[in-house]
């Protein structure tokens, strides 16, 4: 699923953040204050280490805190440090625990997280203040990447709220989870606009993150959401739609390869589509149930067509659709976008509730990624702040006492050999 906008290429921010710190292990409040790695982080460089070191990079930049220059210097030796990707400055709260904070000076603690125009520790800057910093950082270094290229950030978890802000807002909370130590994030340039593309994979740890265990062990619900392998109509860009595509001998192995990495669970559903199917079969211990509104979008007369065809074909559909932002069905006879995002989210609802291991979802990219960004605030009419989950990838949605958060996205190390 390709939006309509002339395509000049890809640029990548491959953030970091990073490792355990003393002060996040202690509970403090370091902000731009410096400090070492605990014990805990120290261990964890080797994982990523391993993860990153094969990794092309055009260039390295890390704040210049100790904690994230160490994190840095674990799979890069070449570092350029920026300032501008420090944490928040935090004022007079720089070294203290957040109960503390609390207690004390709560209602400063309120005023400044409700009117992002206040500084925090009445000293320091205020959210919009870091916002501005942050997004100005991210463009400025993006317009300094040529098409191809790849960038690594190692940053702060405060900052990288900021920058995930423009891509999954939520409404009036959070809509994610705050970015895990040593997580990896990325965010792709295309059709003129950043993407986000992975959040908050820590799969170089293992693959059931802290942050999901400790969800189920609360007793939340936790979905899996898995995309299919790859099929011959992705190899041919191909809108596939609803047509029922098998796996290619790619997919097949990337497939396999998943199952091999995330295992099997009992409580597995999948879209009929053979594609799906195909891919359950891999995770599920015990058989898998089809459903169909777990199905891809419905792209009537567009289905199996390449992008030029559907131009060729539709030139003022498409325009109205992709330029104008009007959300029309596909094809003259399939769905809209908000149909599929209202249809997927629907049969999600209907799921039985399970606690203690995660419900596990197959489906389709564009299904997938409709259904994360409606947990959120964008306005896209067809979620364009987010990149399409890569196939076989794996993300995860906690059921919460606030609502939904989006624990990460697009999660597929399983695959990154096969690439």
């Amino acid at each position: 699923m390709i939006p309509f906008r002339p395509n000049t290429g890809t640029r990548e921010i491959v953030f970091v953040r990073h490792a355990e710190s003393q002060a996040n292990a202690d509970g403090i409040w370091n902000g731009q204050t410096d400090g070492p790695l605990s014990s805990a982080g120290e261990a964890s460089l080797a994982a990523l280490s391993d993860r990153l070191s094969d990794w092309e990079f055009s260039k390295v930049v890390s704040s210049p805190l100790d904690r994230t220059r160490r994190t840095a210097g674990a799979f890069a030796d070449d570092i350029e440090l920026d300032p501008e990707f420090l944490e928040l400055d935090m004022g007079e709260w720089e070294g203290r625990r957040f109960e503390e904070i609390q207690s004390e000076d709560g209602e400063q603690l309120r005023r400044a997280v409700d009117d992002p125009s206040i500084p925090l520790g009445r000293t320091g800057e205020s959210l919009d203040q870091l916002a501005r910093r942050a997004l100005r950082a991210v463009d400025r270094l993006f317009h300094s990447l040529d098409d191809g290229e790849v960038a690594a950030v190692v940053t702060h978890g405060g900052l990288l709220q900021s920058v995930l802000h423009r891509h999954m807002a939520g409404h009036g909370t959070r809509a994610h989870a705050f970015t895990q130590n040593t997580a990896i994030t990325r965010i792709k340039w295309q059709f003129g606009r950043p993407r986000l593309a992975t959040f908050n994979d820590v799969s170089h740890l293992g693959p059931r993150s802290k942050l999901m265990q400790a969800h189920l062990d609360s007793g939340d619900q936790v979905f899996t959401f898995i995309r299919h392998g790859q099929t011959n109509a992705n190899v041919e860009g191909r809108w596939q739609g609803q047509g029922d595509w098998d796996l290619n001998e790619v997919g097949q192995e990337q497939a396999k390869q998943l199952g091999d990495w995330y295992g099997t669970w009992d409580h597995v559903y999948a879209s009929p589509l053979k594609r799906a199917s195909s891919t359950a079969a891999k995770v599920a211990a015990n058989g898998f149930e089809t459903l169909a509104g777990l199905k891809e979008l419905n792209m009537g007369a567009w289905e199996g067509l390449t992008t030029p065809e559907i131009q060729k074909g539709w030139p003022d559909v498409m325009e109205t659709i992709f330029r104008d932002g009007v959300d029309l069905r596909r094809g003259v006879t399939g769905e809209s976008w908000g149909e599929l995002a209202s249809r997927f989210a629907n049969t999600v609802d209907s799921l039985p509730i399970v606690t203690g291991e995660p419900v596990v979802v197959v489906s389709h990219g564009g299904a997938i990624r409709a259904y994360v960004s409606s947990l959120t605030k964008t306005s896209d009419t067809h979620a364009e702040s987010l990149f399409t989950p890569v196939n076989t990838s794996v993300s995860h949605v906690a059921l919460t006492e606030r609502g939904p958060e989006i624990l990460d996205y697009s999660v597929a190390p399983h695959v990154e050999t096969l690439q």
